[in-house]
């Protein structure tokens, strides 16, 4: 009964807006003046959530992911998804999801992947006549494909409290992501024409397209490239796809751990941005630096917070009374995957990323267990849900962050979102009712998972 007061106190201060970490402390001080307990093990618990070489690379791939975005590297990723992409029908939205992976293969963040492509791609889709609505739904919904694709922060904070590889779960994203990133581009090429409304130009005027335009707008569109820009971009581009080769073959290769790569991606990242790029320099070096301590400021308060009311979640058995209570549903494996996709899709709307990673894997790993569900398939499952969350309101903080950008309120983003919200349900069913979807590659190069 105390855990529940104190799980009660914990929503209504978040829905009052108060700090999420300072909820859960305010909900493990109410146990614990409910309960009489001590207090002791809430130092060495919060110690021992960031005494982890784990979690180290969390900051590293995140100054990583900045590094990158300020470096040139981004921009050359979408200049590269353009001339891909160039001959499609829309196939200028269509680099929004496809940027999103070129981006979260280097980054692994999808916040990151948000803002660079709200901030580089939006203004110039604009200008060709993209309605911004649409952009800024499209590109929230793009962001959890840059965690789908490794390297995948979400997968570092998962082993925090699994025993999960983190190496596993960074090839068991790849398919779902990809899946992922097609089905979206598949939805914007029949539904684009919607929210495009061509810019015809030409030597005396230009004309917002017409039914009779269309066709000479989707040449303009599309337009060839001159053949030596085409090769210089495709050159620019060489040096980012071997950022991910690197990060990805020295982890497979057993040359370092996923927290020495997140130090070598910062490295490189460092090395092209002042030498290659040249977009770097020592001011907004710095400024990288800053931003990256700001934003990692917010997860290293939550890790102890978070760690200890789960802590107390566990010594209490709601583990197993989770267990006990699902199964008294249902006994049918079906039947429980759903109840742990609803559970998760529900808590999505309402919790940040974080917790959601840090609270329910020790509540439902007992019963992913029970019906023969990895942890690796369970921490699939979850970043899915968590993406799902990401662009589902009321805590919808690809849409804040992307609403903001391109000036668009969430309320004229929900009507361009609804099939992209669709396409991110379908993939947390796939992933969970089929498992070599996300076990497929783990296996094939790790053996068991």
């Amino acid at each position: 009964m105390e855990l529940v007061f104190s799980t009660v106190l914990i929503l209504i201060l978040i829905f009052l807006g108060m700090s999420v970490p300072f909820c859960f402390l305010a909900g493990s001080l109410l146990y614990v003046f409910m309960t009489g307990m001590s207090t002791g093990t809430f130092v060495s618990t919060a110690f021992y959530a960031l005494n982890s070489t784990s979690t180290l690379a969390i900051p590293l791939f995140m100054l990583a992911g900045t590094l990158i975005e300020q470096s040139g590297i981004a921009r050359t990723l979408i200049d590269l998804a353009e001339i891909m992409l160039r001959k499609i029908k829309g196939g200028m939205g269509a680099t929004i999801p496809l940027v999103s992976c070129f981006f979260g293969a280097l980054s692994g963040s999808g916040t990151a992947t948000c803002t660079t492509l709200a901030t580089m791609m939006s203004p110039r889709l604009q200008e060709l006549g993209w309605d911004k609505r649409y952009l800024a739904a499209f590109i929230a919904a793009s962001g959890p494909l840059g965690y789908m694709i490794p390297p995948n922060m979400n997968a570092i904070i998962y082993t925090m409290v699994s025993n999960a590889s983190v190496a596993a779960l960074f090839l068991a994203t790849i398919i779902p992501g990809i899946i992922w990133a097609g089905l979206y581009m598949l939805v914007n090429r029949l539904v684009y024409t919607k929210w495009y409304t061509p810019v015809i130009v030409d030597d005396t005027f230009m004309q917002k397209g017409s039914k009779t335009s269309a066709e000479i707008a989707a040449v303009v569109e599309t337009k060839k490239q001159p053949v030596p820009k085409i090769f210089a971009i495709l050159q620019a581009a060489i040096p980012a796809f071997l950022m991910p080769v690197i990060i990805m073959g020295g982890i497979y290769g057993g040359i370092f751990t996923p927290t020495e790569a997140g130090a070598v991606s910062c490295l490189y990242a460092l090395i092209i941005g002042f030498w290659v790029f040249k977009k770097l320099n020592l001011k907004n070096g710095f400024q990288c630096f800053v931003r990256t301590g700001s934003s990692l400021g917010t997860l290293l308060i939550m890790f102890p917070m978070t760690l200890i009311f789960t802590r107390l979640l566990v010594t209490n058995g709601v583990p197993e009374m989770i267990t006990n209570l699902i199964t008294s549903i249902s006994t049918n494996k079906i039947i429980i995957l759903l109840i742990i996709d609803i559970v998760l899709f529900i808590a999505g709307f309402f919790l940040d990323a974080g917790v959601l990673l840090l609270v329910f894997p020790p509540l439902l790993i007992p019963t992913a267990a029970m019906i023969g569900v990895t942890e690796v398939q369970l921490g699939v499952i979850m970043f899915v849900a968590v993406g799902v969350g990401t662009i589902t309101p009321p805590m919808a903080m690809n849409l804040f962050i992307t609403g903001k950008i391109c000036d668009v309120s969430v309320k004229d983003m929900i009507r361009p979102l609804v099939p992209f919200l669709a396409v991110g349900v379908l993939i947390l069913l796939l992933v969970t009712y089929v498992p070599e979807a996300s076990l497929f590659l783990p296996r094939l190069i790790m053996g068991t998972v």
